[in-house]
Order: structure tokens, then sequence, then C-alpha cells
């Protein structure tokens, strides 16, 4: 289990899906217009619901459980079978979407898919197989968004779900196959003993994604309700592309919980690896958040003037949905270490609430920027529930050097809404002096690092041990 080999090819699927939806996007925006926009953008929030309300095992708890099986040798495909069971009973739940609109009913066959998808994933990257999700993983975006543009060609949202539909059943038959080479022929078989165990402990993440749909949506539910599906199309917008550089970290979430279950199996030191973890991870995402808001702002102004009127709610948003990863990566050594997780429904509670008090209260008064200072009080909150409870149930320790990185955070995000970019080619150098005057990655980290590079990338410790130590 090699997490930097793993994270280039999580990437690769996350790459693919920017260059390709930037291509669909500069397209959409050129011959259609924001409303078109936003019925696309309640398919993607059907994709949300569909994970935060029917994925009643969380795919963190699917991880977790085959990554440990996995790493003891004791993986087997009656075990895969069960958790593959999971959609099929899921299945008359999607009924209720019979009540919506007709493009909304023609989308079931679709997230009936796309959670089946979600599971098999959960269930490949536990075992190690980054490879062959990426294989599948690209091959659905190219249909989700390249052959996708022949329905915004014809304004035909119909047509839209349609493909997306055939992108679901060409994704789950890859998986399938995949799944099948791995562990043997598998086939669904429910076993309500071993569903409602594996429910039973993940139900306080359960509930707490359903609760952070709130959270996470509910400035888009808001603003859809108050405002139409205009100012939805703008704000779905502005997200969307704010939304690029934490779907790119993101590629390295996807390695974080297989990769820290994998090896607390194996008995290795919990609080090394998390705190080199989140070291690491606060070094790319500041230069991250440094580098993708100017950039941003270019290609909206440039390639999407119509959606300029979010600027600013760009970048509100993608300074609350970044600039936290380091902090909201901790959440997955959690899970994997096993700690108690009921305390995150609480939070999620929480966060649900204020986003829905917080939008109701603003977006009125100062529109859609309303809902991007909701989520910038969320994403607050949740760090800072993150880093006490990870301190005190042992996951993670502060030091000098964590302090530091934590101090910093906050400072980087007032920094960025200010906007001077001028100044951001200073700021990285204030960043890379910060991490090598208080020596926040040390040698042995940077051998750690060598440990896991592959061949081609071996410079990349030598760049490390340069600027930083």
């Amino acid at each position: 289990m090699n997490p930097i080999k793993n994270a280039l090819k999580s990437l690769s699927v996350t790459t693919t899906n920017v260059i390709i939806a930037l291509i669909f996007f500069i397209i959409t925006a050129k011959i259609s217009n924001p409303a078109f926009f936003g019925k696309v953008a309640i398919l993607q929030l059907l994709e949300v619901v569909t994970s935060a309300f029917f994925y009643f095992i969380p795919g963190q708890i699917i991880t977790r459980e085959i990554s440990y099986l996995y790493a003891r040798k004791e993986i087997t495909k009656e075990v895969v079978g069960k958790f593959l069971s999971l959609p099929f009973l899921v299945l008359p739940i999607f009924l209720i979407l019979l009540f919506f609109p007709d493009y909304v009913k023609l989308a079931i066959p679709y997230l009936l898919l796309y959670l089946l998808n979600s599971v098999m994933v959960a269930i490949m990257i536990g075992m190690d197989m980054f490879t062959e999700s990426a294989i599948t993983g690209n091959s659905f975006l190219v249909i989700r968004w390249g052959i996708a543009i022949i329905a915004v060609l014809y304004h035909n949202i119909y047509l839209f779900v349609e493909i997306w539909t055939l992108g679901g059943i060409l994704s789950v038959s890859m998986n399938y196959t995949f799944i099948s080479k791995k562990v043997g022929l598998v086939l669904p078989t429910p076993d309500f003993a071993f569903l409602f165990r594996h429910f039973r402990e993940g139900l306080p993440v359960y509930l707490s994604s359903s609760a952070s749909f709130l959270s996470s949506q509910g400035d888009r539910v808001t603003t859809a309700y108050l405002l139409g599906s205009y100012y939805l199309g703008i704000y779905q917008f502005s997200a969307l592309v704010a939304g690029v550089p934490s779907m790119i970290l993101g590629a390295l979430n996807n390695v974080l919980l297989p990769t820290a279950s994998f090896y607390k199996a194996l008995g290795k030191d919990e609080k090394k690896m998390s705190s080199l973890s989140f070291r690491l991870l606060s070094l790319l995402t500041f230069l991250v958040v440094i580098i993708s808001i100017p950039i941003g702002e270019i290609v909206i102004i440039h390639f999407f003037p119509n959606y300029k009127e979010g600027l600013d709610v760009f970048v509100l948003l993608l300074i609350s949905s970044t600039l936290p990863f380091p902090i909201g990566s901790l959440m997955y050594f959690i899970i994997a270490f096993k700690r108690n997780l009921r305390p995150f429904l609480i939070l999620s509670t929480l966060n649900g609430s204020l986003v829905l008090l917080t939008s109701y209260l603003l977006i009125p008064r100062i529109g859609i920027m309303g809902g991007a200072i909701s989520q910038v009080i969320v994403a607050t909150i949740s760090s800072l529930f993150i880093i006490f409870y990870s301190i005190r149930t042992s996951v993670f320790s502060t030091g000098r050097k964590e302090i530091v990185l934590l101090s910093l955070l906050p400072i980087v995000g007032i920094y960025e809404a200010m906007d001077p970019p001028f100044l951001d080619f200073l700021l990285i150098l204030l960043i890379l002096l910060v991490f090598k005057m208080f020596r926040i990655i040390t040698k042995e980290d940077v051998k750690i690092i060598e440990d896991f590079l592959p061949r081609g990338l071996k410079f990349v410790s030598k760049i490390l041990s340069k600027l930083l130590t």
C-alpha cells in the first residue's frame, strides 16, 4: 500500500475531471444559460443527496474494514458480496423521486448506479486497487463531461441524463469485472446481521454525512428557494470552480483512509502517521490556495464573463473548501484508528443548522455572498472541533511545528480574502521560509517520503531537502 503512488493514480482521475469539465463548462457557458446550468446543478445535487442519505453504510467504514482484512490477508468474496448487496436493498427509497419533475424521475437508474459504483470504489481502494479505479474513473468522466456536450448542444436535459446513465453502466460493469478478477466471481448476497452490525458501527458517520448535507448544500438549497435557478446557476458555477483545488487535494484523501487503516492493522505508530501527513498536506494546501485564486479569477473573467457576478463568492468558497484540508484530513485518521465517532453527529447537526440559519438571514440581504459567508463559518467551526477531538483521542499531537501551521492557516485565509494578488509570490516565499526556519519537514521525514516515491520522482525528495530542511 504505497500512498504516494496511489495518490498519483487518484490524481489522474481528478486531473481528467478538471480538464474535461473545464471544456464542458466553457462550451456550456457559451451556448447555454445559467437556467440550464441550474438543472445540471440539480442533478449534481441529487448525487450529493444519494451519498448523504442513501449510503447507509458509509464508504469510509467499508474501506476501513476491507483495508484491515486486506492487510491481514483475510479478504474473501463473501465479504465483498455482502457489501455489494447494500445498493439493491436501498433501491425502493429511490422511488421518492417519482414525485419530482420528469428529468429527475429519469435520473433514478443513474443514481442507483452512482450508489453501486461508490460502494465498489470503496471496496477497491480498500484492496489497493487504485490503478483499476483510476481506469474506470477516467472512462466515466469522458462520458460524463465529454459526450454530454452533445446534450448541451441540443439544450436537452433528458439526453443529458441518459448519457450520464450510460456512463454509470460502463463504470459499474468495469468495476465489477476488476473486483471479480481480484477475489473471484462476486454476487450480491444480503446478510442482514452483517450489514446491520456495520450500519450500527457507522451510524454516527452516516448521520453526520446526512447532517453535513445541510452544511455543505444548504446554501445551494436556500439560494434556489430564495433567488431561483438563475442565481443558483451562478452560485453553483462559482462553487464548482472554487472546488477544483479541493478536488485535487481530495485525491490525497482517497489514499489516507485505506493507507492509515492498512498500516494501523500492521501496528504502525498512529501519531507519527497523522503528524507527517498533516505537515505535508499543510504545505501543499498553502501552495494550492495561493496559486489557485488568481488562476480561478482569470479563468472566470476571460472564459465565463456571464458568471463574473460570482467572483467574490468564488474566492470565499475556495478558501472555505480548501484551506481547512489538512485539519479535515485528521478525520480519516480518527476513522482509521477506530475512535468514537458519535461527537461528529453533534458537530454536523450544529453546522447544518448554522448554515441554514445564516443563509436565510444573509442571502436576502446580500445575495449569494451570504451563502459563501455561511460556508466560511461552518469551515471554521468544523476545523476547531476536529483539532480538539483529534488531540483528545490521541490521534494527533500539537508540538511547536503543528502550532505554527495551525496559526498560519487563518492568516493565509484572511490575506487571500483581502485579495492582493500582486503579493502572492511573496507569500509563497514566506511560507517556504517558515517551513525552513521551524524545520517543519525534517530529513527523517524526507527519507520516509523518498522510500515511497516512484523511481521517476526521486528528485522530489532532493527538492524538499534543499528547500525545507
